[in-house]
């Protein structure tokens, strides 16, 4: 029988913080607090991952990875706790392994505190990237001029705090953006222990404060806003320190004229307390129908809907039976 799950080793010498898969799912990015980023591809043939290049990104751990949408070129983008948004891009004209592959095309160092999570925005709406730190600001940039990558301005600064957290206390902060181009342009926003969701006016192209996620008692580890895939509301998936998993429901109310404000709904449809301590992440899959979440036990759990659209757990897997 096939191994379905095969571990393999990233060779970073301090915990991992990161791991992001590119569109095709042909190559992965990890990120560590060794200040590295190191980037493998698929191997077809025997479907290992192979070394394509290691390099040191930034002069603190390096906290994010995410993949641009292809059709922007192969881009990279990372975020520090040295207080840097960092673009790369891929040189196929270098040798793999030689730490000169991926060239870094902008540095982008606005925050005045440590960055927690960065992202490009949805593809449809241009090359852009957020940010946000320690400084409670969400900062959204973008690419002013496509014949030129290196060009990045920043474009919209949002307060999601008063002021900034202080250096000695525990913080996290996460961004998800809303994956329709159908809907509102909208954003989840995790900052401490609240979740907000901001969506942008069409009078004065800003992002406004729309609404709370409600009920979390710890710092928001993690936000993942679901893929619509045809559904008439949103979902929005949150992982605790209070070892809650959450999911929220948003329905964007019909507005009876068009200079009329944007309202939305939410509520808390699913809420899951496995004993598994602290929860750190959580993803969709592409069809927003399956919910994953990882925790401090080693134990990646699956969450799908039933027929009563109730989400329960389908399957667990852990990380010790693959080793």
């Amino acid at each position: 029988m096939k191994q379905p799950l095969r571990p393999f080793a990233t060779n970073h010498e301090d915990i991992v913080l990161d791991v992001e898969y590119d569109f095709y799912g042909r190559q992965l990015a990890t990120c560590s607090a060794d200040q590295h980023i190191k980037v493998f591809d698929l191997d077809p043939e025997t479907m290992q991952w192979v070394p394509n290049d290691s390099w040191k990104a930034h002069d603190s751990a390096v906290v994010r990875v995410r993949f641009a949408d292809p059709q922007f070129g192969h881009l990279l983008l990372s975020a520090s706790y040295d207080r840097t948004l960092k673009i790369w891009q891929e040189d196929f004209e270098v040798p793999v392994g030689t730490s000169k592959r991926w060239a870094r095309l902008a540095t982008i160092n606005d925050s005045h505190g440590p960055l927690y999570d960065a992202c490009f925005l949805p593809a449809f709406l241009g090359l852009k990237a957020g940010s946000i730190g320690s400084d409670g600001k969400l900062r959204i940039y973008e690419n002013i001029n496509p014949s030129n990558l290196c060009d990045w301005g920043l474009v919209e600064e949002i307060d999601v705090l008063k002021a900034p957290v202080a250096s000695h206390l525990q913080s996290d902060f996460n961004l998800s953006w809303c994956p329709s181009r159908f809907s509102t342009e909208m954003v989840c926003v995790s900052a401490l222990d609240q979740a907000y969701v901001y969506y942008k006016d069409e009078s004065t192209n800003k992002y406004r404060l729309g609404k709370l996620l409600p009920e979390h008692n710890g710092l928001i580890r993690s936000v993942a806003w679901a893929p619509l895939m045809g559904r008439s509301y949103h979902l929005i998936a949150t992982a605790c320190k209070d070892g809650f998993v959450r999911i929220f429901k948003l329905v964007e109310k019909p507005r009876s004229s068009p200079s009329a404000e944007f309202e939305i709904d939410v509520t808390l449809i699913s809420s899951f307390n496995e004993k598994a301590g602290e929860i750190w992440r959580v993803c969709w899959n592409e069809t927003g129908t399956i919910l994953s979440s990882c925790g401090d036990d080693g134990y990646v759990r699956l969450y799908k809907a039933s027929y009563a659209n109730n989400f329960q757990c389908m399957s667990v897997i852990s990380a010790k039976s693959i080793q």
